[in-house]
């Protein structure tokens, strides 16, 4: 199986966003300078008819400027902190390598803006299994789209954190980038994998949304489901291949 990530262009979006957000500062230190400019040497005098304008003209500078700075330093933020490799993904990866021959490809740490971000995308002939990935551990008990967590005291409380909700979001957001490139009939799966197993991570499942599987298990919990036939030619996988690596 093939393990991959696309390391490179999530490197190269982190530091075009760098460049863009020191044009952003420099574009809005120049505005702070104009209106402190405009206050330090005043061009239209108190009286003229025209100084509400100049007046709110040089507040406005000031303004849009301090505004512009402080973007900047958050997409500055943003392109130091973008993600462009997901650990927990790449151990999935090379256990499912392991099982798994070069006829699928494993693609980690996605990262789109009409896909947002998916740990990690399984694709070969039998479709595109969306994974969201977990290392939490506990006690967890699934029941359709809702969550508890067994608590110190043995009490059962409902979880802020939902991962069959972020699964289905990702893989409504994949169907969707797939259509958008005329692949709209195209298989698409979703599964919920805690890379811990027992006694780690314990499982209570009553008809889940969407699979809840320990990683250890994962083919052999889809092997009725996503592994049980071939739905798509090789020509098709590369085509998902291409659109979702780059």
């Amino acid at each position: 199986m093939q393990n991959v990530a696309p390391t490179r262009s999530l490197t190269r979006r982190s530091r075009d966003l760098q460049i863009v957000a020191a044009l952003v500062f420099l574009l809005g230190a120049a505005l702070v300078m104009a209106g402190i400019a405009l206050h330090v040497f005043n061009l239209v005098v108190p009286f003229n008819r025209g100084y509400e304008i100049y007046d709110l003209t040089r507040k406005a500078l000031l303004l849009i400027g301090a505004v512009l700075s402080l973007a900047s330093l958050l997409l500055a933020l943003r392109a130091v902190t973008w993600r462009t490799d997901n650990a927990s993904a790449y151990e999935l990866g090379e256990q499912l390598a392991a099982q798994l021959d070069q006829r699928y490809i494993f693609i980690r740490n996605i990262s789109k803006r009409t896909t947002g971000y998916v740990d990690a995308v399984l694709v070969s002939t039998h479709g595109v299994l969306s994974l969201r990935i977990t290392r939490r551990k506990g006690e967890f008990f699934n029941e359709g789209g809702q969550w508890l967590k067994r608590r110190r005291k043995g009490k059962w409380r409902p979880m802020r954190w939902n991962p069959t909700r972020e699964a289905v979001a990702a893989a409504i957001k994949l169907k969707a980038h797939l259509q958008d490139y005329e692949l709209a009939q195209i298989p698409l799966y979703a599964v919920v994998v805690f890379m811990r197993d027992a006694p780690e991570v314990q499982l209570k499942l009553q008809q889940p949304a969407v699979p809840v599987v320990h990683a250890s298990r994962l083919i052999a919990e889809l092997s009725e489901t996503y592994f049980a036939e071939d739905r798509l030619s090789a020509r098709t996988v590369q085509e998902i291949v291409n659109l979702l690596y780059h």
